[in-house]
């Protein structure tokens, strides 16, 4: 082609490239992208991009031409003959060639783009067909730094994209060739190489020393390992990691070297010969910086000799002298270790931690070896050490944005230490305790002078060190955990801070370096505080035993230091954690947890009445005259929902533990029952709002309900003697179900009513039946699927703990209860039918009318088999029920046969046999027309649901399935006799297939009545794949 004619044609192809790129006009850009598109696919057009990469000015048409060059490659190389790929791979290397010394440089995307379609080339040709691309890139290192440059781009995309296994194209077979090729004929000339650019380019070229190394560093995993790891190398390897620069990439390549894989004992004489331990802790001490690559350096070192010495000691035959000399070299190494977990910046701390989690797991085998953990007690304490310093809050860490990155970051590594120092007292818990002791005493003596931070951690590693020992090492009456909390409870640390800024400490805390004194900043010195408050809950064992201590750290929740506290994070998490100690040591029976409780009435009593916060505010004029409503006049700080909640239990734990005589306990309750029924009771008389105002009114009658429950909690079964606080809580749960008419549309005040009708069954007599029947209608008017599975379930803990004595009244509920129940199912069916979740039986997608359908069914079967089995079947036979049995009926068929679950049908099965009991046959109970339907509608189901699809035997839930279907035959044949059997025989079986030979062995086995033979042979005739 003329020059003057290809000139064109560039310049042509330059603008196609510049529009494809532009926004507008999308008809030019379009016109321009296809136009490109021909020309990449067109047999020639690969020469072409060649030839305008060389000519064209403009840089984003040259990528264009080398990434249309990569794609044909990768595409259809194939195609290409012998003369064309030969001309290819010469004008490649020819454009690095050309670069010389003084040359503008290219654009970092270009040059990798050019390496990239070296590298694709490579992978077709090399070695066979282009042996001689490592000698000539070679050969233009002398050229300068742009072919070094372009030398070490295409080494790094050899390793990404052909050795790397993670790459998108990987191909094992051309990893395998181009890698066996480069061992055969050039890695140890690209070594030299290597050697040469770092020896060099060091000082005058940092920025490409690196590079080398980071290509270096990929590639000694598949080397020969002596080609880097010699004296040679080491001696500008160790030295670069004391040059910012190259810090990185020289601690790179030196863990490539450490743990490059091979024999536990090669492996030691490698590092031996290397005098890795003595260089890295010599490097350390002149001052390397302790970086994140540095510390994952020392902790690779660390963890191949200790892999080693793991290795050895179960080698056979035994290496007892190898794994001693690798015990050593653990020891050796620990210091180095160390350095870097004590080092200031927390990825360099972090980066030891996987070490030292196994370091510690493997020091547990020694704990049958005294003496060889005697040697590891040094760095034990200093790990110790360690890790108490690391768990100090840094001075500039925020409470209030812990979701921060951050602040996230120090708890992550915090719990990480929690876990390996609780590691470390299990391998050595004496040490751990001396530590723990030694701690605590240096800054509890005394704790106005230490640091808030200091303080803290000395009472972390308490509760840590508790949390990860057994239980039976904290309930020693006179051992380590005792001693503890005695000096924890008798120190001031729990009121800390006191009323003003501590002084600065006037001694050094010996086991942490002096600091500064804490902002005192609330959030700040809250931590002890709560952390106090966690250690107490923590060992409450020690107060089981201990009672004499109980009074006081009652008091440390209910004062400044908890309840009383102006901080809402510390009254919020006393609150809590008050519950839990009383749920914990209730059982001590002391004395002081009637005051407690009536502290908590009082407190509960100071708080304002929701009516404050639904209400207008009140006037300048009302407000001086006094609302009829005002909050009143309390000292402590208003508490949350939450927290009230929390109170209300704990006093129903509290006076329900029967530490009171019964009248003071009545009056008490009576007396904390006043402001909740009080609220409803004003909150039910007052007139219709609108919507925002009654979900706020709604919002808190649930809470007035919910306060009725949770103080519920500490009494069950309120007999006679108990009479008045029987009648209180009576009075309340009718208020709290009144609350239902005007409120009953709230989602949350019907669940709250739900869980206190719970609660009243376990509280009351079954006289909460006759409470609860008014009240079903408001609850079923707006139910959910969902919470008519809780009315269900609610039903049958009535039905087990009252049984038939409360017939007459459950008659009147199950029945609108049931018509509420299919209802919903009738509604779930037509919605799963229409959508994709038709199949529901097995492996129907679990959407969230299946689940309702499932959870609905579920309750229902449960519930039918309490009735039939508390003396209740005849609810099911009341003419209130009359309209829901053939429902009721088919449901229960269905659950018989639909899985997945074995456990439901068997249970369909069961309650189906116990209606058969007491309807079937000619007895007086007997259910008229109720013989024909087991006999044309129960029977058939027998053999139904062996024969579904998700029936296996090889399931346990299956043989217990298959019993209850014999049991439920034998029941059938007893109560009809002769009739049962004709019909098996002469309608049941034949229907089935079943031939002759087959009816007559069924039949005497039935006839035996003999359960575990029948199943038996259920079992063996269905093992052999014969369907009844």
């Amino acid at each position: 082609m003329p020059p003057s004619e290809l000139d064109a044609h560039l310049a042509e192809f330059e603008r196609a490239v510049l529009l494809s790129f532009e926004a507008e006009p999308s008809s030019l850009r379009s016109a321009a992208t296809a136009s490109l598109e021909q020309l990449k696919q067109s047999g020639h057009g690969w020469s072409f991009c060649m030839q305008a990469f060389a000519a064209c000015s403009d840089d984003r048409a040259r990528f264009w031409c080398v990434q249309a060059v990569v794609d044909v490659v990768k595409s259809r190389y194939s195609s290409l003959n012998d003369e064309e790929k030969q001309t290819l791979r010469g004008m490649l290397l020819a454009w690095v060639q050309s670069k010389n010394e003084g040359q503008a440089d290219e654009p970092v995307y270009i040059k990798n783009k050019v390496a990239q379609l070296i590298v694709a080339v490579m992978a077709h040709d090399y070695p066979q067909h282009w042996p001689q691309v490592f000698p000539q890139l070679l050969g233009m290192l002398w050229n300068g730094a742009f072919c070094i440059d372009m030398f070490l781009r295409v080494m790094h995309a050899i390793q990404e994209d052909i050795v790397s296994s993670e790459g998108s194209g990987y191909n094992p077979e051309v990893a395998t060739r181009v890698k066996d090729g480069m061992r055969e004929n050039c890695l140890p000339q690209v070594a030299d190489a290597w050697y040469s650019i770092l020896q060099y380019y060091y000082s005058s070229a940092p920025s490409l020393c690196a590079m080398c190394l980071n290509t270096l560093s990929h590639f000694i995993s598949w080397i020969d390992i002596t080609l880097v790891a010699n004296a040679r190398f080491m001696g500008l390897l160790v030295p670069f990691m004391h040059n910012a620069a190259l810090h990185d990439g020289a601690c790179a390549c030196l863990t490539e070297i450490v743990i490059k894989r091979m024999d536990a004992s090669l492996k030691m004489e490698h590092l031996a010969r290397l005098q890795m331990i003595n260089l890295l802790s010599d490097a350390a001490s002149s001052g390397v910086t302790l970086s994140e690559k540095f510390s994952a350096l020392a902790s690779a070192l660390a963890l191949e000799i200790l892999d080693c010495w793991d290795r050895l000691s179960s080698r056979t035959p035994a290496s007892p002298e190898l794994a001693s000399q690798a015990a050593e070299g653990v020891v050796r190494v620990m210091p180095l270790v160390l350095m870097c977990l004590e080092w200031s910046d927390l990825e360099a701390a972090q980066g030891t931690l996987g070490f030292l989690h196994s370091y510690v797991g493997r020091l547990r085998k020694l704990a049958a070896s005294p003496k060889e953990l005697e040697a590891h007690e040094p760095h034990l304490r200093r790990l110790l050490l360690a890790l108490a310093n690391k768990s100090l809050y840094p001075e500039e860490y925020n409470f209030d944005e812990e979701d921060e990155e951050d602040e996230k970051a120090f708890l992550d590594f915090r719990r990480e230490i929690s876990t390996l120092f609780k590691g470390v007292a299990r391998v050595h818990l004496g040490l751990a305790q001396d530590f723990v002791r030694n701690t605590l005493q240096s800054t509890l003596a005394p704790s106005e002078g230490v640091p808030w931070r200091h303080l803290e951690v000395a009472m972390w590693l308490l509760y840590t060190l508790g949390e990860g020992l057994p239980d039976a090492a904290i309930r020693e009456k006179d051992g380590f955990f005792r001693d503890m909390m005695v000096k924890l409870l008798q120190s001031s640390a729990s009121s800390y801070p006191q009323q003003e800024c501590p002084p600065p400490c006037p001694t050094p805390t010996p086991w942490l370096p002096t600091a500064p004194l804490a902002r005192t900043l609330h959030f700040l010195l809250h931590a002890v505080q709560l952390l106090y408050l966690d250690t107490v809950v923590r060992f409450y064992r020690f107060f089981l035993v201990h009672t004499d201590y109980l009074p006081s750290v009652l008091w440390s929740f209910l004062d400044h230091r908890g309840l009383s506290n102006t901080n809402a994070t510390v009254r919020a998490r006393a609150s809590y954690l008050l519950l839990r100690f009383v749920k914990q040591t209730i059982k001590s029976a002391n004395a002081s947890f009637v005051d407690v409780a009536t502290h908590l009435i009082d407190l509960l009593q100071q708080q304002p009445p929701p009516l404050d916060e639904l209400s207008a505010p009140p006037s300048p004029s009302s407000s001086s005259t006094g609302a009829p409503h005002a909050a009143p006049s309390r000292e402590g700080p208003a508490l949350s929902a939450s927290e009230q909640l929390c109170l209300f239990e704990t006093c129903g734990l509290l006076l329900g533990a029967g530490l009171a005589p019964a009248d003071l306990v009545a009056e008490m309750a009576a007396s904390l029952l006043a402001p909740p029924v009080r609220n409803l009771s004003r909150l039910c008389s007052l007139a219709a709002a609108p919507p925002p105002v009654a979900d706020e009114r709604a919002a808190a009658a649930a809470q007035q309900i919910a306060a009725v429950a949770v103080l519920s909690k500490g009494f069950t079964a309120l007999g006679e003697e108990q009479r008045p606080l029987r009648d209180s809580f009576s009075r309340a749960t009718q208020l709290a179900l009144a609350a239902l008419g005007p409120y009953g549309d709230s989602r949350e005040l019907r669940a709250k009513a739900l869980m206190l009708l719970h609660r009243m069954v376990e509280t009351l007599d079954q006289r909460v039946v006759e409470l609860f029947a008014p009240a079903v209608p408001q609850l079923l008017s707006s139910a959910e699927p969902r919470e008519v599975e809780e009315l269900v379930t609610l039903l049958n803990q009535l039905v087990l703990k009252f049984r038939g004595k409360i017939y007459t009244p459950l008659s009147r509920i199950v029945a609108p209860l049931s018509a509420a129940l299919f209802a919903h199912l009738a509604a779930l069916d037509v919605a799963i039918a229409n959508s994709s979740s038709a199949a529901v039986a097995v492996s129907g997608p679990q959407s969230d009318e299946v689940r309702e359908r499932q959870g609905l069914l579920r309750s229902f079967y449960s519930f039918v088999h309490s009735l039939v089995h508390s003396e209740l079947t005849a609810v099911l036979s009341a003419p209130e029920f009359s309209i829901h049995m053939a429902p009721s009926m088919q449901a229960l068929a269905r659950g018989s046969i639909e899985g997945p679950d074995l456990q439901i049908q068997r249970q369909c099965f069961v309650t189906m046999q116990r209606l058969v009991e007491q309807w079937g046959g000619s007895d007086a109970g007997s259910f008229p027309g109720f013989n024909s339907y087991i006999l044309q509608e129960m029977l058939p189901l027998c053999f139904q649901a062996p024969a579904q699809a998700h029936f296996d035997l090889k399931d346990a839930a299956s043989h217990q399935l298959l019993e209850a279907i014999a049991s439920f035959q034998i029941s059938m044949l007893t109560k009809l006799g002769s009739e049962f059997m004709s019909y098996m025989c002469e309608v049941q079986l034949p229907s089935l297939g079943a031939p002759a030979e087959l009816v007559n062995e069924y039949a005497r086995i039935l006839a035996e009545r003999d359960v575990y033979r029948l199943r038996d042979y259920l079992r063996q005739q269905l093992a052999a794949g014969r369907s009844l």
